[in-house]
């Protein structure tokens, strides 16, 4: 099992913690460097995100740093929204050849990337347990306080890394062939 929800009374008696700081420490150093690639790959993704509403949006670049007020104050999924909806637009227009079926699996694999960085953004890392699981979310309801962690391996760590930086490469795909379409470079 790599992903477990329990209260914070279940998480004491369930979950042991690492036996000291200079284990914790040697299972830290081994993930930190797929951690900041997966930060890395991410950051790149939504500037790749920015980037593609900009050129949706304008025709002059110029006017870029005006757009970047609001850019600047939305978070990765208010982009991901506008874009996919710009890309809808276009969709709609007739101009290309995507459909919105192409469109939603591109959302899906987009939110997938966010999910899995706000595993690694705002997991516990201090808190490590023994097997490896971390605390990535708590959440308050009416029953308790329940803390879900999740297992984190090197396959799962090595995964995650490719799965962002695959996203990267198959928005910057998706966009510059929307483009093409757009302006008659591509026949398809």
């Amino acid at each position: 099992m790599t992903e477990r929800t329990l209260t914070g009374r279940q998480a004491d008696d369930e979950l042991e913690c690492v036996e000291s700081d200079e284990e914790l420490e040697a299972y830290l150093e081994t993930i930190v460097p797929y951690i900041g690639w997966i930060i890395v790959f991410f950051n790149s993704l939504e500037d790749s995100v920015s980037d593609f509403i900009r050129e949706a949006i304008l025709r002059d670049p110029i006017q870029d740093e005006r757009l970047d007020v609001f850019l600047s104050e939305m978070m990765f999924m208010g982009k991901c929204r506008a874009l996919m909806h710009l890309y809808g637009q276009l969709i709609e227009s007739g101009s290309v050849t995507y459909t919105h079926d192409d469109l939603n699996e591109l959302e899906k694999v987009l939110i997938e990337c966010a999910k899995r960085r706000n595993e690694y953004a705002h997991a516990d890392w201090t808190g490590v347990k023994k097997e490896n699981y971390v605390r990535v979310k708590s959440q308050s309801k009416k029953r308790g306080v329940f803390h879900r962690y999740k297992k984190f391996e090197m396959p799962k760590l090595e995964d995650d890394v490719e799965y962002i930086s695959n996203a990267r490469h198959m928005l910057d795909d998706f966009n510059e062939k929307i483009h093409d379409q757009l302006w008659g470079r591509d026949p398809s």
